[in-house]
């Protein structure tokens, strides 16, 4: 019987170093100013990064020893509780409920009747095309805007291999290609993949190999 084994090294945060992409460096400038725009708003198609960039902020911001907090719009309402944090993302704000976009336009108010603290939001489309109320859509496109360009297959694998790297993982290229063909494309659920794999392995006692990804990915569903 395979024996299954607690997985107790810590799971990196997410980082700006792991974003390779040359063409998004004067938005990662921007996010890791310690003096900068108070409030950045990111837009781009699906998969270019968005939420990984956003992930990275308030890792980067805890690091610092900054109270902040991640909400995803999709998938939570926003708590009143978030405006006392100093580092504030919001992701996916063209999903959020009316209520949410209610609290959104308040937490944002707040934060510039403060003069202190930073808010990072992100969504599919620039502002002005936003479906969202027409004071909330003023107030995102007051700060800086930057479209976040899409990766390259090449600088998906050169993040996923210094991923790989910072968990101490032995990878061989041809998963990450069979990754790039058969997983979802995008920054955060390649990463995740790896850190799921890197469980499995340690539990089979088995290498990273593409029969074991095949294996997995049968028994894992990519979230929508």
């Amino acid at each position: 019987m395979d024996q299954l084994v607690l997985d107790l090294s810590p799971t990196p945060l997410p980082a700006f170093d792991s974003f390779l992409s040359q063409r998004n460096r004067e938005v990662i400038n921007a996010l890791s100013a310690e003096e900068g725009e108070r409030f950045i708003y990111l837009w781009g198609e699906p998969g270019c990064g968005k939420t990984h960039l956003l992930q990275a902020w308030i890792a980067h911001a805890e690091r610092l020893g900054r109270a902040s907090i991640y909400l995803d719009g999709r998938q939570t309402h926003l708590p009143d509780f978030a405006r006392e944090a100093s580092f504030i993302a919001v992701d996916h704000v063209d999903d959020l409920a009316p209520d949410d976009q209610i609290m959104l336009f308040s937490v944002y108010n707040s934060l510039k009747e403060l003069g202190s603290g930073r808010l990072l939001m992100a969504g599919r489309q620039p502002p002005t095309l936003l479906s969202v109320r027409d004071d909330l859509r003023t107030r995102l496109a007051w700060g800086l805007v930057f479209q976040v360009q899409a990766l390259s297959d090449e600088d998906k694998l050169a993040a996923l291999r210094s991923h790989a790297l910072s968990r101490q993982l032995s990878i061989p290229d041809d998963v990450y290609r069979y990754l790039l063909t058969h997983w979802r494309r995008d920054l955060s659920s390649l990463i995740n993949i790896i850190d799921l794999l890197d469980r499995y392995s340690l539990a089979l006692r088995r290498p990273i190999t593409v029969p074991l990804v095949k294996n997995v990915l049968q028994t894992t569903t990519p979230e929508s």
